[in-house]
């Protein structure tokens, strides 16, 4: 099981997200690790992302579709001199790779899920700061593009994983790799007086940031730039798996759903699952998530019909009430 980190108690607050550093969870994500003289050139086949236009120490934000344009696998891909590290979310990884190894008929490529993984995150406007005061050396990373990674040494603790990240609304770093040396980094960062944001606040601020996650707006139902992953798909790159139906819907400009962020002033709180109505449009959708910030106001995301405009209010079906919700930013 992925060790749980961040440790100790959730002591960190949204300001300190937005204006200093935290330590964030990142939900226990996986990795699985590609290897093969051809796996570039097969990724970059079958995903979304432009794979074989990022460098050794970039990377890219991809998706794997069904060949009708659905989504398979949410999936932060990252070029290293001798693999490919793919980052999912918990419980993909051990469909996910030989899924993609059932694709490499006659390509020298193979996937495997990696066991001994963790992660969290380090986010805010002070994170590099705090990285240099927990002794971690980061080098010009924070000055490289998002998702560029290197492999750092903590002291007494063996080499980490850094990526640097844009997450919860904030920019920050990924810091990632063996568990134990990941313990150890957190645990420099806990002395250097870095505060632990809890899950449910990261949640909070993840939703505010209107961020899609996996299993939640994330699913098979969708089409990705329905999901806020538009910016996932390299529409100048050549074939790869469902492209067709993704160039056609671009083509028309037609989507059916879009991801937006509901403000909610009720004191009432939805769910993930909700209908939604409006004025416009009877069945206009339905909550994917949603929570309550520290000032009390309300946030959710939601999958709304194109025809919902931005500013309009909606009501959240939850139960046999009707909550009051207004469309706050369009995915």
């Amino acid at each position: 099981m992925t060790p749980d980190v961040p440790t100790g108690p959730a002591d960190a607050s949204l300001d300190a997200l937005a204006t200093g550093a935290v330590r964030a969870p990142l939900g226990a994500r996986e990795l699985i690790v590609a290897t093969g003289a051809d796996r570039v050139r097969f990724l970059h086949g079958i995903v979304t992302g432009n794979v074989a236009g990022a460098p050794v120490g970039g990377g890219c934000r991809s998706v794997l579709l069904t060949p009708k344009g659905h989504i398979v696998a949410d999936m932060w891909i990252f070029i290293r001199r001798e693999e490919i590290w793919i980052v999912v979310a918990p419980g993909v990884a051990a469909t996910l790779a030989p899924a993609l190894a059932r694709y490499a008929i006659m390509d020298d490529f193979a996937a495997a899920p990696r066991a001994e993984f963790a992660s969290f995150g380090l986010f805010g406007p002070a994170a590099g700061e705090r990285l240099a005061a927990a002794g971690i050396d980061a080098g010009d990373l924070a000055a490289r593009p998002a998702l560029s990674h290197t492999d750092v040494d903590v002291p007494g603790a063996g080499r980490l994983w850094l990526v640097r990240a844009h997450e919860l609304g904030s920019d920050g770093f990924w810091l990632a790799g063996d568990p134990a040396a990941v313990a150890a980094a957190d645990a420099r960062l806990a002395a250097a007086g870095v505060a632990n944001l809890g899950p449910a606040l990261a949640e909070a601020a993840r939703i505010a940031a209107v961020e899609p996650k996996e299993g939640a707006e994330i699913t098979s139902d969708y089409f990705p730039m329905e999901v806020g992953l538009d910016g996932a798909i390299d529409y100048q790159k050549g074939c790869y798996l469902g492209q067709e139906p993704i160039v056609r819907i671009r083509d028309r400009g037609h989507t059916n759903w879009r991801l937006v962020g509901l403000e909610i002033d009720d004191p009432r709180d939805p769910a993930a699952h909700d209908a939604i109505e409006s004025d416009v449009k009877p069945k206009a959708g339905r909550v994917t998530s949603a929570a309550r910030l520290p000032s009390g106001r309300g946030v959710a995301l939601a999958l709304l019909h194109v025809s919902v405009p931005e500013g309009s209010v909606v009501r959240v079906k939850h139960g046999d009430d009707l909550i009051p919700a207004r469309v706050r930013a369009v995915g």
